[in-house]
């Protein structure tokens, strides 16, 4: 009210004419009554501001921080990092977004604020994912058995391994109708390694059905100096030497060999034939009976015995060798042999 009465007393002044200025403004009147309440009243304004920046910093702060972990991409699994005692302290890895979504959908599906906590784990800055598959493709270590696996694969093949392996694609050439790579297949594993005896035997038998006999022979020969018990290097040598006219030869070889071959019925018979061409049909005959003794129901054997007691002119004892022999199984071709066989006997004593 003083000052309303105040500036009602100016009016009145100026309209009486009167000059003389107030002795204050009127608007000292606003000024605190003190210098302390002036500094009081400073001071409270400059609180007031600090309060009011930091609660603008502090709701930038919260907003900036709830937009980036309603728009960041999912945390990779700890799986894919390393374990623990390689990078200590890891809470997680966030990859970036590829493409921030809308503002008014990350509004939308922003979650409940919450308040911020200090924690003592360090947190890892983000890093592409790229990298990160890296680091989970590459072991830190190697265990020492797989390393000993991978030297092993590294290692060169040795010679025997090479020729095994030759050997393997010659089987599958000749399965192929390839007799010609599996003859040179055969070459190069005998090659590496000269005394295998399984390449040789292929190579000597494609060597044998190509009439090559003379290569056949000297195939086998080395086979046989390297394994001299090998039964089926000896007969094959032997079925070589009577396609090249040397029976001698195809005896003498078998000859060694009663021992190894008592058990099989194909020595015997090769042996007794062998004699047979030789000219030693005694021997022959006595290799038969040997056999027969072993093998009495083998079809075949009885009728090299026939064979050979007919041409001794014992007519009675091939009879009998061919009635054993028709006994027997027997090829049909064979069969049909012994039946003419027995068949002519009768009919030249009937006709005696």
């Amino acid at each position: 009210m003083s000052l309303i009465n105040k500036v009602l007393r100016d009016l009145e002044a100026r309209e009486r004419g009167e000059q003389t200025p107030p002795k204050r403004p009127v608007l000292d009147d606003l000024r605190p009554a003190s210098e302390s309440a002036d500094r009081r009243s400073g001071g409270f304004l400059r609180i007031f501001g600090v309060v009011l920046g930091l609660t603008v910093i502090a709701a930038a702060t919260w907003w900036s921080m709830s937009l980036s972990h309603v728009t960041g991409a999912p945390s990779i699994p700890a799986a894919g990092l390393p374990q623990a005692s390689h990078v200590p302290s890891v809470a997680r890895v966030t990859a970036p977004a590829a493409r921030p979504p809308r503002a008014h959908l990350a509004r939308a599906s922003r979650p409940a604020p919450r308040p911020f906590a200090p924690s003592t784990k360090v947190m890892v800055a983000a890093a592409p994912v790229s990298a990160v598959r890296r680091l989970a493709a590459r072991p830190h270590f190697v265990f020492r058995s797989q390393g000993t696996a991978i030297s092993r694969r590294r290692a060169p093949l040795t010679a025997l391994e090479r020729a095994q392996a030759a050997y393997r694609h010659a089987v599958q050439a000749l399965q192929a109708g390839h007799a010609g790579q599996a003859r040179a297949a055969c070459k190069v594993a005998l090659r590496l390694n000269p005394k295998a005896l399984p390449p040789a035997l292929l190579l000597a038998t494609l060597d044998l059905q190509g009439a090559r006999l003379r290569e056949a022979h000297d195939v086998l020969r080395v086979a046989l100096e390297g394994h001299p018990q090998a039964l089926p290097a000896a007969m094959l040598l032997a079925q070589v030497d009577l396609r090249r006219g040397q029976p001698a030869s195809a005896a003498h070889t078998l000859a060694g060999l009663r021992v190894v071959g008592a058990g099989s019925r194909s020595y015997w018979a090769l042996l007794a034939v062998s004699q047979w061409r030789a000219g030693d049909q005694a021997a022959a005959h006595a290799t038969y009976r040997s056999a027969l003794r072993r093998f009495p129901h083998d079809g075949p054997l009885w009728v090299g015995l026939g064979l050979i007691d007919s041409r001794a002119g014992q007519a009675a004892r091939a009879d009998r060798a061919f009635r054993h022999a028709a006994a027997c199984p027997l090829p049909p071709v064979l069969a049909r042999f012994v039946q003419a066989r027995i068949h002519a006997f009768h009919g030249t004593h009937q006709n005696r």
